[in-house]
């Protein structure tokens, strides 16, 4: 994400769907003026907390908002948008989502995403033999998160469409992680706590992580897209 940032001191970053902060203090610290937002009061309040226990309190705002409806927000005002962890997947209508995340965004302004893929979902879907539930998934693009809410998946030429449809040039988009191991989640952390192999891995992963030909097939799309 740095190779995106704002170029100019004070740059003012939108962060939304924001949770407990974890991307606007890290913004903060790198000396920009950000905006931490989300539609939960509480997930607000533990943000707010720890930014104040580190001391970069004045430097974040925090305003609850719905990712489909930041009318609180004017057109064009933020310098880089942001929104990490699912936030546009998770709620009801990701266009809409898109649209606001463009509308509050400055003209040449990035805009980066953090998505759950399609593909690695249904071979989950595959995997577990729930055949009724692939023809749903391969026709909707929608799951049901541990049966409480609704996630939206994309493969990369939806993320595509997505972002052109709202007025965004797609300029990158990276696979997290593109290097799937066939092992039990408990092998492959037992496998990078060698931390020779864990380097390795990771060169690997930085190489190979924008390969156009398998971005699709990782569970987290990271889509950087410029207003235009």
């Amino acid at each position: 994400m740095k190779r995106f940032l704002p170029k100019k001191k004070k740059a003012v970053i939108l962060d939304v769907g924001a949770g407990t902060g974890h991307w606007s203090r890290a913004l903060a610290k790198l000396g920009y003026c950000v905006v931490c937002s989300d539609l939960s009061k509480k997930m607000l309040q533990v943000a707010k907390k720890k930014a104040e226990e580190e001391k970069l309190d004045g430097c974040i705002s925090f305003i609850q908002a719905d990712i489909t409806d930041m009318s609180c927000f004017k057109d064009g005002f933020f310098d880089m948008v942001i929104a990490q962890g699912d936030p546009v997947g998770f709620c009801d209508d990701p266009e809409k989502a898109m649209r606001e995340l463009s509308r509050v965004a400055k003209k040449g302004a990035h805009v980066c995403v953090s998505i759950d893929g399609f593909f690695s979902s249904l071979s989950d879907l595959i995997a577990a033999k729930k055949h009724k539930e692939i023809d749903r998934f391969t026709r909707t693009r929608i799951t049901e998160f541990h049966s409480s809410f609704p996630v939206h998946h994309f493969t990369p030429e939806d993320l595509r469409k997505l972002f052109k449809d709202n007025g965004l040039e797609m300029i990158k988009m990276i696979g997290k992680p593109v290097i799937n191991f066939d092992l039990h989640q408990d092998e492959v952390e037992k496998l990078l706590s060698d931390k020779k192999i864990y380097r390795r891995v990771l060169a690997l992963e930085m190489r190979y992580n924008s390969e156009p030909s398998i971005v699709g097939f990782s569970r987290h799309i990271e889509a950087i897209g410029k207003k235009v």
